[in-house]
């Protein structure tokens, strides 16, 4: 929770918002990966491993991986006991930070932020996982009767693995089990997804309504809803459900993931809704941003400044691709085309410049030219078939940074 006007200190005595304390470390990664900015990530480095060690102070003093006790949370309310929707932001924080203090040269914290990374996925894997999706294992920090209102309990929340959504944006790789996590968000879109509301029951907020389709916050397919659920659970939220909808996509449930962003688009068509304004709590609410992960989803968009590396990997229209990308240096547009056994992809800069030194693409071929500006540039191909991608892909590799200027495109030709 951070007060504003920025500089206005904040209530010392009020629950840390833990996903954002911990998002708050996943998010330093992804600016230090676009920007390649060493000094600013130096800058800020012992504050960042002071932000991820608070977590050893309030919510896991034993340092087994798993977060217990009072974790405030977007829903402006405190879960109590293990549960993944705060515990995958806290996993995908410690390999955010392992990352970076391996590059910083501090392996000894970068291993002990692993070892707990392992400790808490094998836990959750083991203890929350029921078959379908991850519960909540409630454990009141005082055994009050209190404390007991506002969880989740045994049901289905829609942004369970809002930590592996974010880990797959940065290239993390896997939280959980992936099997799991595909399993989870199949009954996510299965229990959650509602593509008629007339016979729901919302006493809450009403952001989607009638004949309109809408993703839940939670169910209890199971059973087991509590008497008192944390209050927004039966509301619809454009931002969570750009969330799920993206992670849907990038396990390759691309069908699912799409039809919730049809859902989003069709009550804020212009007619019933403003096309501009995806409120939430208020106006324009700034959630619904996460309309930008649908994009990185379907392109399989990957970039690391450090690395120079950047890569593509389309979950659609493979055949005839084009999106847009955007990092610190600049920004552009990706086009693919296969057509029998031509195979041709472009990098082309509109304004700024793209340094790089490796491109990862998702095709196969015996022979590669590439050129910039029309000038011929030397490159060593190499094909990778590994657990982390969804098809073989073909590995550019440059001796010395290639820069592409704006203005100039990158053509890579594939037979």
């Amino acid at each position: 929770r951070m007060p504003l006007p920025l500089g206005v200190l904040a209530n010392a005595s009020f629950h840390a918002a833990g996903d954002g304390q911990l998002g708050g470390i996943m998010k330093v990664y992804r600016e230090w990966l676009v920007s390649g900015d060493d000094e600013w990530l130096k800058s800020i480095w012992e504050k960042v491993k002071m932000a991820l060690e608070y977590s050893w102070k309030k919510w896991d003093p034993n340092k087994d991986g798993v977060m217990e006790g009072v974790q405030h949370n977007t829903y402006d309310i405190e879960f109590h006991g293990p549960n993944t929707m705060m515990g995958s932001f806290y996993l995908g924080a410690l390999l955010a930070a392992e990352k970076m203090a391996r590059y910083l040269g501090e392996n000894e914290k970068a291993d002990e932020y692993h070892k707990i990374y392992e400790s808490g996925r094998k836990w959750m894997d083991e203890n929350l996982f029921n078959g379908e999706w991850y519960r909540q294992d409630v454990r009141p920090a005082q055994g009050t009767i209190e404390e007991l209102k506002y969880q989740y309990g045994d049901g289905c929340l829609s942004d369970q693995m809002i930590g592996q959504w974010y880990a797959r944006m940065l290239d993390l790789g896997d939280l959980f089990d992936p099997e799991k996590v595909r399993k989870t968000m199949a009954s996510i879109f299965k229990y959650n997804w509602k593509s008629d509301l007339s016979e729901h029951p919302n006493p809450q907020r009403i952001y989607a309504l009638n004949d309109e389709a809408g993703l839940l916050l939670c169910t209890w397919p199971k059973g087991g809803r509590p008497e008192f659920p944390f209050p927004y659970s039966d509301e619809v939220w454009c931002g969570i459900e750009y969330q799920v909808a993206s992670h849907m996509i990038y396990e390759g449930l691309i069908a699912e993931g799409l039809s919730i962003v049809k859902g989003v688009r069709d009550r804020h068509n212009g007619e019933r809704r403003n096309p501009w304004n995806e409120f939430e709590c208020g106006n324009y609410y700034s959630r619904s941003m996460a309309s930008y992960s649908v994009l990185l989803a379907l392109s399989g968009f990957h970039y690391s400044a450090p690395e120079k590396s950047i890569s593509f990997a389309p979950m659609v229209n493979e055949d005839d691709f084009a999106c847009f990308f955007s990092v610190n240096s600049g920004w552009g547009m990706y086009r693919q085309k296969v057509a029998g056994c031509s195979q041709s992809a472009e990098i082309e800069v509109r304004m700024g410049k793209l340094e790089l030194k490796e491109i990862t693409l998702p095709f196969m071929a015996d022979s590669v030219n590439v050129s910039i500006a029309g000038t011929a540039v030397p490159v060593t191909a190499e094909s990778c078939s590994c657990c982390d991608c969804c098809c073989d892909s073909l590995v550019l590799k440059f001796d010395e940074p290639v820069c592409i200027n704006e203005g100039e495109t990158l053509i890579i030709l594939m037979a």
